[in-house]
This record gives structure tokens, C-alpha cells and sequence, in this order.
């Protein structure tokens, strides 16, 4: 879930007017957001997913209170050059993913692992209980550093040996969980049901095997691991957001829909 800059809240529902957090908390037990947002509004989530750089201690410290698990967000597959580590790993990296205009992080390098590290420590200092792993899926058989699953796995078990009782959460790439299994304690998949074009900036469905294919993935991790599954998911109509929410409650998953810019709460029409 790679943010085009910042996620901004989620939350709208049957009319294109918005919803409070405690009304789509009614829904869905997921809040996602990147951007900045009233910690006050963050209540009775399961999962709230944010960007740590929009809180300090005070506010995460609310929204623990209100909520059962407050990751922070942090990718460990790519770093954007707005991230304030950026520098201190300049020319560490392995190309450059020119579609997200970030660089690809080399999880050998010394410097680099212990960069992430900081990044966790400054997490976990502000009062988060979690982690939101990004860009997991760069390590995988398809991704671009496929060499680097080992070095991955080592590098979460750094983060659980120092902090053992934070909740990671793997975004994407299911067939590294042989490997992660050990340290993480959930894991989403994006777009199951729904696929956005990217080339033509559409909204679409899934056709029918793609998506049994995909929910067949996160039903055998639900059996084979145990762990909570989160669907994330993306819709622009309210004809598509109460379809895509009607299949989504017959499954086992927790689940967030939102839309795909994730820069503002979503209105649908």
C-alpha cells in the first residue's frame, strides 16, 4: 500500500455525505490513514493503521486507549525521498521503482538495516503497539530484490527481539509467510476483489478466477497460519462500495475500503 503521499482517512458510506469514525466503525473494524486526523475520532478499531510522522506521543497515546492495535506505517521494501532517513542511505539503494518515484532498499546493507531500526525505535517511542509492514512484496518470488526473503526475516526478528510484544502486520507478499511467520501476527492483501487501473485511472472488479484465486490465498493463511487476514479494497460509487461490502461481509476478514488516491475521506457517489 505504497500512500501517493498521504492517506488520508476513510469513512463514507450509503450518500456522498461523510461518516463519523464510530459510525464506520459500525462496518468494518479497519481505519487506515496517512494523512492527518483528529486522534479523538479514532475510536473502537481493532486495526487503526497510521502514518507515525502526523502524531506525537500525546495523540498515539489517545488513540491506544480507543483502540486495540495502533500500527505505524513503514515500508520495508522501498524509501521515498521524503522520508527522513533518505539520506542517511542515499546511494545504499538498488534502483529505483520509477512508477512510486522511490528507491529500492538493500535490506544487506548494514546502514540501511539499522536506519529501519531507528525508524522502528522513534515508532515504538511514540506509543504504537504495531507496525504496518509495507512493500513486503519487493522481497518476493516477483518483486525485484526476490534474493533478499532472508534478509528480511532477520531483520523482523531484530524488531521482535527488541520489542517483542509489538503486532506486525505484512502487507502483501503471502508466499514470503514461511519465512515471516515467526514474527508477523497478521497480514493484508490489497485489491482481492477489486483492481484499479492504473494506465486508464479506473475503478474495477475483479474478474471471477482472479478473485476466487486471491481469496483462495487468504482462506488457506487464515488455516495454514492462523493469523488475521485484512482485505483492502477500492472503490469511487456507492453502487461499488455496497457491493464489494456486501461479498466482503460473507468472509472471514476484516477489511477496509477506500478510495484509491487515499488523500481524503472518500465520498461516493
Amino acid at each position: 500500500m505504497r500512500p501517493i503521499r498521504y492517506l488520508a482517512s476513510f469513512l463514507a458510506f450509503f450518500s456522498v455525505t461523510t461518516l463519523s469514525c464510530q459510525d464506520y466503525m459500525n462496518t468494518t473494524s479497519v481505519f487506515i490513514c496517512y494523512g492527518e486526523v483528529n486522534p479523538d475520532k479514532i475510536r473502537n478499531f481493532k486495526y487503526a493503521i497510521l502514518e507515525p510522522d502526523e502524531f506525537n506521543a500525546f495523540e498515539v497515546g489517545i488513540m491506544r486507549e480507543f483502540n486495540q492495535w495502533v500500527l505505524g506505517y513503514i515500508s520495508m521494501g522501498e524509501v521515498s525521498e521524503f522520508r527522513s532517513y533518505y539520506k542517511a542511505i542515499e546511494g545504499k539503494t538498488l534502483g529505483k521503482n520509477e512508477i512510486w518515484d522511490s528507491y529500492y532498499l538493500d535490506l544487506t546493507d548494514k546502514r540501511t538495516r539499522e536506519a529501519l531500526l531507528a525508524v522502528v525505535d522513534t515508532i515504538h517511542q511514540k506509543g504504537f503497539n504495531g507496525l504496518f509492514l509495507d512493500t513486503v512484496d519487493v522481497f518476493g518470488p516477483w518483486g525485484n530484490s526476490p534474493d533478499q526473503a532472508d534478509a528480511l526475516a532477520s531483520l523482523l526478528a531484530e524488531f521482535k527481539a527488541k520489542y517483542p510484544d509489538l503486532h506486525l502486520m505484512q502487507n502483501s507478499g503471502i508466499e514470503l509467510l514461511p519465512k515471516t511467520q515467526d514474527y508477523v501476527s497478521s497480514l493484508a492483501l490489497e485489491s482481492i476483489l477489486t483492481d484499479y487501473n492504473f494506465d486508464e485511472m479506473k475503478y474495477a472488479y475483479r474478474n471471477r478466477d482472479g478473485a476466487s484465486e486471491r481469496a483462495s490465498s487468504m482462506n488457506k493463511v487464515l488455516k495454514t497460519y492462523g493469523m488475521d487476514v485484512v482485505a483492502i479494497e477500492y472503490a469511487d460509487t456507492k453502487k461499488m462500495y455496497k457491493r464489494v461490502l456486501s461479498q466482503l461481509k460473507t468472509t472471514s476478514w476484516e477489511y477496509f475500503i477506500g478510495q484509491i488516491e487515499l488523500d481524503a475521506i472518500p465520498k461516493f457517489k
